[in-house]
């Protein structure tokens, strides 16, 4: 009997040229995604040189993108079925579930637009699938885990974590460490325990990172705390443990078979993502919900206003919970001012109007709006108008709404403005009721948690008509407001005294 040796399998021989048509199907896929939600970006752009602390969506791409390059390193063979119809059918789907949000919540839920940014969940859609336009939808939904990852670029499930540990700027630098953690674990995770690794790895490079920032650089700002000790993070566990798979006898990551592209090429498909982005490109980002915040000149910015003239303080409450969401040098004053004499033209009754100033300070002028004011109030199922722009004098525009309360039968008159001075910004609010005994019920500002998810998730259920006013669903701003000569009246004179008029 003679033995027979086996030659081994052929190796599949490693491509040196470069890939140039894969390379120019992710032009076309970044390309679409960023002329789609050009706008998007401009506002994010706009609200980190403000000092906010949305930041934390440029790491998650980058941990994302860790967690794929781990992913497609231990990719296995597979049955070479591929279907670009059906490749475009479910890339066509993807796109109709993209804009939804997109193109219908976004704008009807104008003032939640900054504590729900559904936009920033529509653009990791959309990213999707073009790709699986491009490139098809095997390739594409093998890095599920990473896409998942992508989407909790979600506001409230941020900062939801966020506040649960005080509303720091450490605390949201070790939020983004704990999804630092999680790419490493999907990136490295061959096995359980090589996921478990490499998380604890992260979690423990991130940590260090973090206190190191916290001791040595206490001024850096929170986009430092959410970019550099994550990404450091990520990448150190995943290089190691790179390393320890390969028993630490190369670096070199390229030394394999750059496999060729299995969807075929489609110029529908190409053309279809080029469009696609042509009309996402077209929804506008919603504007009417912003309060200009201009600077003036000789304005310090406190905690309290002074009472107008003709008007006297009642009482004054401070709300300390209020750093754990907008911020640790943020600060929320509840002014109760009555008028000394009474005005017929206010009311029939020669009765003294009762006001309530809210006021939001703080050190960076995004801070006083990152919860829209009427989320972090105590209201059952509201409805609110659709705003009416009044000039206050001294460059200083309000927005007057009137807000109403279905389940308990009431509503408030609502005059809001920003300003900067020296010392910050101020968000300000004068509520005024449209019941005008001595006991009338004001707004109650409180922590935003499950009564105002409640309020968001009944508005998504009803749509516009929790939103406006059914006698002025158009949104006509010509209709009159209840109180609206006295909120204007008293706010004018409270820019006046403010800028030193």
């Amino acid at each position: 009997m003679t033995a027979t040796i086996e030659s081994p399998a052929p190796q599949r021989p490693v491509r040196r040229t470069v890939p140039w048509f894969t390379l120019l199907r992710f032009a076309v896929v970044l390309g679409c995604t960023v002329v789609a939600f050009w706008s998007l970006w401009f506002e994010l752009i706009e609200d980190l040189e403000q000092g906010s602390d949305i930041g934390y969506v440029i790491a998650l791409p980058v941990l994302a993108l860790f967690a794929a390059i781990g992913i497609a390193l231990r990719h296995h063979d597979e049955l070479p079925i591929y279907d670009r119809q059906s490749d475009i059918i479910i890339g066509l789907l993807g796109l109709g579930f993209a804009a939804v949000p997109m193109g219908l919540l976004v704008l009807r839920y104008r003032y939640e637009y900054e504590v729900l940014h559904l936009d920033l969940v529509a653009a990791p859609m959309f990213l999707m699938s073009v790709s699986v336009l491009m490139f098809g939808l095997r390739p594409v939904f093998r890095f599920w885990p990473a896409w998942l990852l992508m989407l909790a670029a979600f506001p409230p499930f941020y900062r939801g974590w966020v506040v649960a540990l005080n509303g720091s700027t450490l605390a949201n630098g070790a939020v983004i460490v704990v999804f630092a953690a999680i790419a490493a674990a999907i990136g490295a995770g061959r096995t359980r325990r090589r996921a478990l690794a490499a998380a604890a790895i992260a979690l423990a490079v991130g940590m260090v990172a973090l206190v190191v920032l916290a001791v040595w650089f206490p001024d850096a700002t929170v986009l430092v705390y959410q970019l550099i000790p994550p990404i450091l993070a990520v990448y150190v566990s995943t290089t190691i443990m790179y390393l320890h798979h390969r028993d630490w006898s190369t670096v070199r990551p390229l030394n394999r078979p750059v496999r060729p592209l299995t969807a075929a090429q489609s110029r529908s498909a190409a053309v279809t993502a080029v469009v696609a982005a042509g009309l996402f490109a077209l929804i506008p980002t919603p504007s009417e919900y912003k309060t200009p915040s201009p600077h003036i000149p000789g304005l310090v910015i406190a905690d309290t206003l002074a009472a107008p003239p003709g008007w006297q303080l009642l009482d004054e409450r401070h709300f300390p919970w209020v750093t754990r969401y907008f911020g640790p040098d943020t600060t929320w004053t509840r002014q109760k001012i009555r008028a000394v004499r009474g005005n017929p033209e206010w009311d029939k009754e020669s009765r003294r109007r009762r006001l309530v100033v809210d006021i939001v300070r703080s050190d960076s002028p995004h801070n006083v709006d990152r919860y829209p004011e009427f989320t972090m109030y105590h209201l059952t199922q509201p409805r609110v108008t659709a705003g009416v722009r009044v000039d206050l004098g001294h460059g200083v525009s309000a927005r007057l709404n009137t807000v109403l309360d279905d389940r308990r039968l009431l509503s408030w008159t609502w005059l809001s403005w920003n300003w900067q001075g020296t010392g910050g910004a101020q968000r300000v609010s004068l509520i005024a009721a449209d019941n005008h005994l001595p006991g009338a019920e004001f707004p109650e500002p409180e922590p935003w948690a499950i009564s105002n998810l409640d309020n968001l998730l009944h508005q998504f259920l009803r749509g516009n008509a929790v939103t406006l006013d059914p006698e002025n669903s158009s949104g006509d701003i010509e209709y009159d407001v209840k109180d609206s000569a006295m909120l204007t009246a008293v706010a004018t004179e409270m820019v006046r005294i403010g800028a030193g008029g």
